[in-house]
């Protein structure tokens, strides 16, 4: 047998013997960050067969595979991963394992396109990447949160690997370990456990290809996949110290931080015309970001000058492409509860809707139904109208008031509206200057 190859088999039976140990000794419950690649497989893969070979009446330990969908992900990537999510369910339930399984999701207030086509955020780029944190870190931060309080600690396995790049290998080297474990940036009661961390691309693709999974299986379709795209997957994201997708990594359809998708084109290449249209979109919603195309406010956020928030002619004409886009791809890419969320945040936006103007988008679209109350709407705008006459003040303005108090009403949170009221003032302020001025 080859010397290369005997070293393999060697650093995978230390493997699965270092977790076997660390099951037995360690009553602290595991979770296991699973996005669906080579690498996040390879290690549910081990996870699994270490369950599997401690007796069923030892088997105490909580393990929780955990996953993240922020809902813009690539189709063939979702698809495989609801496939082999199920297949994990079942092989733990008929097997004892006690291993559950859970798809994590952005509350929809946060998700990709309420932040974009609701409240105007601009698509991301390299120094505004707010997707991140809140589409894939904080949902598993959340998870996590929910369950340390009874646990006290746990330990989170990831496919985080050295070879993987430069900054992985900093990154994994400039963290302290105890016992093989390294504390969670952001949570202090996780440890976090890269088990495969010293392997090569070449190594984690031997043992896939070599041993079927555990739940059933081979690898052979990931494998295609990969060829496909001529990529690696995004990986489930615990801090910003982590890679962003994009560079030929499995990730957003939407990203725009990076220059070219290549995961998509590839995908594309290979014969996945929904990429094509999807392709088309992210190329959109670069053309949005940019000031010069004239979507762009022209205020900030704050009120300061220079690029602002999508315009709110830009949202209706994004909300407009983005069913259309729905439609020729058949692909659910939007939530009728984003599309309430969004009108909401189109109420308190500078320039106003009138409350109507989400339903007379989806309206228009074949086969989508979105009632409004017409007469109840009315009566509400009369109401305001009065107030605001009575109070000396704009009647837009204090629709974006209330818009904006009942968005954070919606989410059960408070921080943060002090200073969005006040921006709203800002904004009428400085609307009365210019008129005045004029």
């Amino acid at each position: 047998m080859p010397t290369d190859q005997t070293n393999s088999f060697s650093a995978y039976a230390s493997i699965k013997t270092s977790l076997r140990e660390l099951y037995e000794e360690d009553p602290r419950p595991w979770l296991v960050g699973f996005s669906g690649g080579k690498d996040s497989t390879m290690v549910a893969s081990l996870i699994f067969d270490t369950v599997l070979s401690i007796p069923r009446e030892q088997r105490t330990k909580e393990v929780h595979i955990v996953c993240t969908d922020t809902r813009v992900e690539i189709p063939a990537i979702v698809e495989m991963i609801e496939t082999t999510r199920a297949r994990m369910r079942k092989f733990s339930d008929n097997q004892g394992l006690k291993i559950e399984v859970h798809l994590l999701r952005p509350p929809a207030e946060e998700s990709f396109w309420v932040n974009i086509i609701g409240r105007g955020y601009p698509p991301p780029n390299r120094t505004f990447r707010w997707c991140t944190q809140r589409m894939k870190i904080d949902p598993v931060n959340r998870f996590v949160e929910q369950r340390v309080g009874r646990w006290g600690e746990a330990i989170l396995h990831l496919g985080a690997r050295r070879a993987e790049s430069a900054t992985r290998a900093q990154t994994l080297a400039n963290r302290e370990t105890r016992n093989g474990l390294s504390r969670h940036p952001d949570l202090p009661r996780v440890w976090v456990s890269n088990p495969i961390q010293f392997l090569s691309t070449e190594e984690v693709w031997a043992f896939l290809l070599q041993h079927p999974n555990p739940w059933g299986g081979d690898n052979r379709a990931l494998f295609k996949l990969y060829s496909q795209a001529g990529g690696g997957e995004c990986p489930i994201q615990i801090d910003t110290s982590t890679p962003s997708c994009g560079n030929s990594r499995f990730g957003c359809w939407t990203c725009t931080v990076v220059d070219r998708d290549k995961a998509s084109e590839g995908l594309l290449e290979s014969g996945d015309e929904r990429m094509e249209h999807l392709l088309d979109f992210r190329q959109t919603l670069i053309d949005f970001r940019n000031p010069e195309n004239g979507w762009r406010d022209k205020r900030r956020m704050n009120g300061n000058n220079g690029p602002g928030p999508l315009t709110i002619e830009g949202r209706r004409e994004l909300l407009k492409r983005l069913l259309a886009l729905q439609e020729e791809t058949k692909l659910e890419l939007i939530t009728p509860e984003e599309l309430l969320l969004i009108q909401q945040m189109w109420n308190a936006a500078r320039d106003p809707d009138d409350g109507r103007g989400v339903a007379r988008i989806v309206n228009k679209q074949r086969g989508i139904i979105m009632n409004t109350d017409l007469k109840e709407l009315n009566r509400l705008r009369e109401l305001e109208e009065e107030i605001a006459g009575e109070k000396t003040i704009r009647p837009d303005m204090l629709r974006r008031m209330l818009a904006k108090v009942e968005e954070y009403s919606e989410s059960h949170r408070a921080q943060g509206l002090p200073d969005d009221l006040l921006n709203i003032l800002k904004d009428d302020l400085a609307e009365r200057e210019e008129v005045s001025a004029n």
